[in-house]
Parts: structure tokens; C-alpha cells; sequence
């Protein structure tokens, strides 16, 4: 017999329906989804879960009509709203995907992860304070999930709240122990305090979690010069460069992350009278950012050492200009070769 109620099967079908989903059987669970539906096609959950199970095998068209349908006989139903968010979300709809956290939070004040979801996406658009309201409420609903605590943190660190951001850093790695990236933002967090030993305990312990962890080994070195440990600085910045993060789904950042990294790594090469070195991680540099002139400059002095004097006075111009005054123009900055120096 046909339930066309508007209810769900029995939590025995339910839990069996949802162990097939976590056990990666998602052709199965697919399968037992849709059988279940027609048993009790009146069940929001069931419906809803089935566009999940879309996902989890990449069909993401199919499993948009699914939340749509769902949202059309259930619009009351919080669940369909977060998860087509999280779906909207992963295909770079971010609007989108705010507006269906947005919705989800409206039917069920207390939902913590669309809550939370939310709250990172005006983050991520630099809305802090507004992502705040979210964040916090989601930590407080959910007071041991780590990830409220940290996204907590790195809206406050934005805001200029060091001491409850650290707080709130300090929580996310109590609950979390291997939370990494928590380790990583809360040595930035102590770095711009002026806590540059606590610093450097913290991004340690990130990358005692994470080998692999470049911009942590990046973020100590730069502490490390600051300590006055230039053989660790170097040490540091060697193993980031070495590691040679590229994510291209993060090109812009990763570019710039990249770049500054080259030049602390020739930086700290000049230090140590490693000319050669220098230039080359320079040369690295400009690769990148070929249109940063502030690479000529650095270049200018590793090209000097190694005794191309006029050559690297010139790159100096080219970077940071030569200061010029006419009667006429005033006083100007000017880049490249001038007739003077042509002269000359």
C-alpha cells in the first residue's frame, strides 16, 4: 500500500538508506532511495536525500531538478535549502548559495552548519561583521565544533579583535589538536601582537601536523628572520619553495603567495653571500610577477655582489626610478635609461 502522507519510512529504513550513503555505496543508496520514495513519496527527507546522493556521484544537474522539485512540494523544509547550498557553493554560484543559506537559516534559526556555511561566505566576501552575527550564533549552538570557534577567529582577527580572536583560536586547536590551519592562523594572529616566539611554538606545531605545510614554513621563516635566526629563516623559505604549493583553482593567490616567497628566499640568499642563488630565486620571482618592477630592485643588488656595478645600478633605476626636476614639469621620477645615464 502507497503512503502518500507527508512523512517519512521507518528510522530502520531511514538508518539503512544513510549507511549506504556513508559507506560510499551511492549506486545502492540511489537505488534504495528511489524505492523508498515510492513507498513514501510524501517524505521531505527522503526526496531531499536522493539530490544528495546526486552529488555524491558528480551528477549535479540532475541533482539541481531534485532540490528544485523538493523545494517546490516542501518549501518549509530547511534541509533541501542548506544542501543545495553547499551544491551551488562547489559550482562557484557563491550569491546563489548565500541566498539558500540564507533561506535555510530563516526557516530554522537554530541550524548551526547553515549558520556556519553562511557566515564563511561573507567572509569569504569580506563581509566580517555580518558573518560574525552567523558565526557566532553557530558556536553557540554548536560549542565543541572546532570550525565554528576558528572561522570565529578569523573574522575577529580581520576586525582588529586580536585578544577574542585568539581566544577563539585557542579553542578551535583544544577541541581540534590536529587542526593545522588553526595552528598557522594563530601564529599569524600572535605575529601581529608582537608575540613573534609564540609565533614561531605555533607555526612549528603546524607543520609537526603537516609536512607538506609550504606557506606554514614560509610564515616561520619570516619570523625567524625577525628572531635573528637567519640559518632557520633560510632553512624555512628553501623547504616552501621546495614544496612548491600551486593550487590553479587559487591562481591569483597562490601567484602572489609564491612570489613572496622566492624573494625571502633571495633575500636571505643575499644575506648569506649566496649571489648566484639569489638571482636565481629573484629570476623566479619576475617569472611570476613579470610586470613588478620592485624585482629589478631586489635583482639589482645580487647583481652588483657579483660584480656587475653598472648593471645593477641600472636595474635600480629601471625599479625604483631616478628623481628628476625641470623648471617646467617639476620634480619626476623616471624609469629606464635616461640621456645622462646614456651618456655617461
Amino acid at each position: 500500500m502507497t503512503n502518500t502522507a507527508n512523512d517519512n519510512p521507518p528510522q530502520t529504513e531511514l538508518s539503512k538508506l544513510y549507511n549506504l550513503y556513508d559507506s560510499r555505496d551511492f549506486i545502492g543508496a540511489e537505488n534504495f532511495c528511489r524505492n523508498l520514495l515510492t513507498t513514501y513519496p510524501g517524505s521531505a527527507e527522503v526526496s531531499n536525500m536522493l539530490g544528495v546522493i546526486l552529488v555524491a556521484q558528480g551528477k549535479s544537474q540532475e541533482a539541481l531538478a531534485v532540490f528544485a522539485d523538493t523545494i517546490q512540494r516542501y518549501p518549509d523544509y530547511p534541509t533541501v535549502y542548506y544542501d543545495l547550498g553547499l551544491l551551488l557553493n562547489s559550482l562557484g554560484q557563491t550569491e546563489e548559495a548565500i541566498e539558500q543559506f540564507s533561506k535555510a537559516v530563516e526557516l530554522n534559526t537554530e541550524f548551526s552548519d547553515a549558520r556556519n556555511n553562511l557566515g564563511v561566505l561573507l567572509q569569504n566576501q569580506n563581509q566580517h561583521e555580518k558573518a560574525l552575527t552567523h558565526l557566532e550564533k553557530a558556536r553557540e549552538l554548536n560549542p565543541n565544533n572546532p570550525f565554528t570557534y576558528f572561522n570565529c577567529a578569523n573574522s575577529l582577527k580581520v576586525l582588529g579583535e586580536r585578544d577574542k580572536a585568539l581566544e577563539n583560536y585557542n579553542q578551535a586547536v583544544k577541541l581540534h589538536p590536529s587542526f593545522s590551519i588553526a595552528f598557522n592562523n594563530r601564529g599569524n594572529l600572535l605575529e601581529s601582537m608582537d608575540r613573534d616566539e609564540d609565533a614561531k611554538r605555533s607555526y612549528t606545531r603546524a607543520i609537526e601536523l603537516d609536512r607538506g605545510y609550504a606557506r606554514a614554513y614560509s610564515n616561520r621563516g619570516i619570523v625567524e628572520k625577525k628572531l635573528g635566526n637567519y640559518p632557520g629563516a633560510r632553512q624555512d623559505f628553501s623547504k616552501a619553495v621546495e614544496l612548491d604549493p600551486w593550487q590553479p583553482e587559487k591562481q591569483n593567490e597562490d601567484n602572489n603567495f609564491k612570489f613572496r616567497m622566492y624573494i625571502n628566499l633571495g633575500d636571505i640568499q643575499l644575506y648569506f653571500g649566496e649571489f648566484d642563488k639569489a638571482l636565481e630565486a629573484y629570476d623566479r620571482a619576475g617569472e611570476i610577477e613579470p610586470d613588478n618592477l620592485d624585482v629589478l630592485g631586489f635583482k639589482s643588488n645580487a647583481v652588483a655582489a657579483l660584480g656587475n656595478l653598472s648593471e645593477g645600478l641600472q636595474l635600480k633605476q629601471d625599479s625604483y626610478g631616478l628623481v628628476s626636476f625641470d623648471l617646467s614639469k617639476g620634480v619626476s621620477v623616471v624609469h629606464g635609461s635616461t640621456n645622462s645615464s646614456a651618456q655617461s
